[in-house]
């Protein structure tokens, strides 16, 4: 204590040095930091420091060169080059930095070969460096990342916020003769941060508090915890002391959920820490201030992406499976029929086709406020995707009731419709089944009325159809697909196109996506969207799914022999070989027979795959990072859109699904769940991709929301491994 008291006294006699805390502070916080003066020479260091370098703490000593430490010592040429560069460009910034202005840079530092840092520097121009150290990813690019934190406001900054709240406190006895220094550090945090008596009453304030609450900093000295907070529990000084004597002791952390008072009357959602800390003998309190709006209001988007459909307001499959599973208890407690009626727009893609997907977006909004004028209130109208639509109806006491509405949506379907000044006439088909006589279970139910929907559009469409047991036309179809599939797969007609992924920053290619094809030697080429939900249900989904995998790693070892640039290679995982138990064997295997380094492997899986079992697909994913994989979220926002369970995935990536970009432009509930997605995403520490760019304006919107890769006809269509090696090849 007393050499650190010596240390700071002759700190506070040098002008450059009341920027430094005391060594307690930086002992504590968890990244290696080390304080430099205006010489560029090492003054102070904490513990962590010499450990991210490698280095001896022997061997640190005092006026060292800030070149020592990241120059001299290396041996391999490339990294002192590459280091001497870095430390050069330092070195410049900060002589021609500005007496009284402070700024910060963050740069990806080799401490040695294959082994980097995330290097962060504070620069007081003409009286020092803070240069802190925390572990980066190796394979990380070596370039500029930010010039200011991006907002955290989920469950990983509340652990970093506290942990650094509790060592302010702790080091205000420690550097009690340093208070200024500490207050600098203090004024740094995003979080607003008191000290208070017993009673409630405010000590002193950061200048956070000024940001969150609108008064001038002098204002909280003197005022109560409940001038702030909005709460029945603390509304005088004796429900303060009452609280804190009853909640906060010793390692007991005081949480909660409250609404903060700004200082114009207007009311926020705020989360509160408070925490015992001792000030020499004197105990006092910390509270840490969050404001969460931003928060709420990400999880309100998050929620309603959840259940409903982002185009047209309606129910999506999520809410539509929960309605029909609670109309069936219902309808089987009080004997009552219940329906479900299953509906497809006829010569809707032709809409698309000729007028473009925004008239055909109109039109489906129509569409859906016409089912809801057909339907009765307390019948639940969704939209499956696409052009499919269904309702489910409750309460029937006569069949003839839900075929009047089936004639009567039919008939409204049908008018004509005036959108975007053409004049547009579309029709619909449905089907139809009941509880209890069709079926019993809400996946027996909808598969019954797709079955009458087919019926329907044999039968010349714009009609509904009941279901009958002697529709077995989907049967014989579904049946006549798998035995083609099987003949494809041992035939060699599937096939893998390419689609490249593009940095948003500098235009460069920096993934490839595989998606696979069909040739069928009679039909052509089919769809996956038509083969891929019969391999599903005939159990091909694993072989199939197998050999995409084993194609894509081949593929991309194969440029990389080839000497063509290395780039990651997407592959997209079903359900099926998700959850079968030999899936991590197989991954290996494909890596293995390949020999492609995983690092160059990304697997995408759908929020459907990871919804269930959730510990499981923890440990599963846990274990394809520890293999080296990289993970992506494929589809985000289309499904079980849920914070609670992405927190707990070890992925890398999100992939916004292409049916909130392709209107981005002009819906703005698309731009704000983009923005909401982008938002979350980056705040978990996540690339986020954009999948469907298809426009220059989808490119510019984008890039202003921090949107970091790019997919989409804009930029490249997928195409064939032939045609994909000449696009690889860098141009001449």
């Amino acid at each position: 204590m007393v050499r650190l008291n010596k240390k700071i006294a002759k700190y506070e006699r040098n002008e450059s040095e009341d920027l430094f805390g005391a060594q307690c502070i930086l002992d504590s916080m968890p990244l290696g930091v080390a304080i430099f003066d205006k010489h560029l020479e090492l003054i102070q260091w904490n513990k962590n420091f010499p450990k991210y370098l490698a280095i001896d703490n022997a061997f640190f000593c005092e006026e060292m060169k800030l070149e020592e430490l990241f120059v001299s010592r290396q041996e391999n040429e490339s990294v002192k080059t590459e280091n001497a560069n870095t430390i050069g460009l330092i070195t410049e910034m900060f002589r021609e930095g500005a007496e009284g202005t402070s700024f910060n840079w963050v740069y990806s530092i080799l401490l040695r070969e294959n082994k980097s840092a995330e290097f962060n520097v504070e620069f007081f121009p003409k009286k020092g460096l803070v240069i802190s150290l925390k572990n980066a990813p190796t394979n990380e690019d070596r370039q500029l990342i930010e010039f200011q934190a991006a907002k955290e406001y989920l469950e990983a900054q509340t652990r970093d916020a506290i942990h650094m709240a509790e060592d302010l406190a702790v080091a205000q006895q420690e550097a009690a003769k340093s208070s200024q220094h500490v207050q600098t550090i203090l004024n740094a945090m995003e979080e607003g941060l008191v000290t208070m008596n017993d009673g409630g009453t405010i000590l002193s304030a950061n200048n956070a508090m000024s940001v969150i609450f609108g008064y001038i900093p002098s204002e909280f000295e003197g005022k109560d915890l409940h001038d702030l907070i909005e709460s029945e529990d603390l509304k005088t000084s004796e429900d303060a002391t009452r609280l804190l004597s009853e909640h906060v002791d010793g390692f007991n952390v005081y949480k909660s959920d409250e609404t903060g008072i700004c200082k114009d009357g207007s009311t926020f959602p705020l989360k509160i820490d408070i925490r015992e800390v001792y000030l020499g003998t004197e105990k006092h309190y910390t509270v840490l201030f969050r404001n969460v709006t931003e928060q709420l209001e990400a999880e309100k988007l998050i929620r309603k992406m959840a259940w409903h459909d982002s185009l047209t307001g309606l129910a999506n499959r999520n809410l539509l499976a929960e309605r029909l599973d609670d109309a069936l208890k219902m309808g089987k407690r009080l004997e009552k029929q219940v329906a479900v009626m299953i509906l497809d727009l006829d010569k809707f893609k032709p809409v698309n086709d000729l007028f473009g997907h925004g008239t055909g977006d109109k039109l489906l909004k129509v569409v859906s406020e016409r089912l809801l004028q057909c339907a009765r209130e307390i019948d639940t109208v969704a939209r499956l995707g696409g052009d499919e639509f269904a309702i489910v109806f409750t309460n029937i006491d006569d069949d003839k009731n839900i075929i009047s509405i089936a004639d009567r949506i039919i008939h409204s379907i049908q008018q004509p419709t005036e959108v975007d000044g053409n004049i547009i006439q579309i029709g619909t088909s449905i089907g139809i089944s009941f509880y209890p006589d069709d079926a019993s279970t809400p996946d027996e139910l909808i598969r019954m009325a797709d079955v009458a929907l087919y019926q329907a559009k044999d039968d010349g469409r714009r009609v509904y159809r009941l279901y009958d047991p002697q529709m077995d036309a989907e049967t014989k179809a579904q049946k006549q697909m798998e035995i083609d599939l099987n003949k494809a797969l041992e035939n060699d007609e599937l096939l893998l196109h390419y689609q490249p992924q593009f940095d948003a920053i500098n235009d460069k290619m920096v993934g490839v996506e595989a998606l696979i094809r069909w040739v069928h030697p009679e039909k052509g080429m089919i769809s996956p969207y038509s083969f891929i939900p019969v391999a599903e249900l005939c159990g091909l989904m694993i072989p199939i799914g197998q050999w995409v995998l084993n194609t894509a790693c081949e593929a991309a070892k194969s440029w990389q022999d080839k000497g063509l640039p290395r780039i990651k290679m997407s592959v997209n995982i079903s359900a099926r070989q998700f959850h079968a138990d030999n899936f991590l064997d197989t991954i290996e295997e494909a890596l293995k027979k390949s020999n492609l380094d995983p690092r160059w492997l990304e697997l995408e899986i759908t929020e459907g795959i990871v919804i269930k079992n959730i510990d499981n697909v923890v440990t599963k994913l846990e274990e394809l990072r520890k293999l080296g994989v990289f993970l992506a979220i494929d589809d985000f926002g289309t499904g079980y859109s849920s914070l609670a369970y992405l927190k707990r995935f070890p992925v890398n990536k999100l992939k916004i699904d292409q049916s909130f970009i392709r209107n981005i432009h002009e819906d703005q509930d698309d731009a704000s769940i983009t923005d909401a997605v982008i938002r979350l995403g980056h705040s978990l520490g996540l690339t986020v991709v954009a999948e469907g760019v298809e426009t220059e304006k989808h490119v510019t919107i984008l890039k202003e929301k921090g949107c970091d890769i790019f997919q989409g006809f804009h930029f490249c269509r997928p195409i064939a491994y032939n045609d994909f090696v000449k696009f690889l090849k860098p141009k001449k």
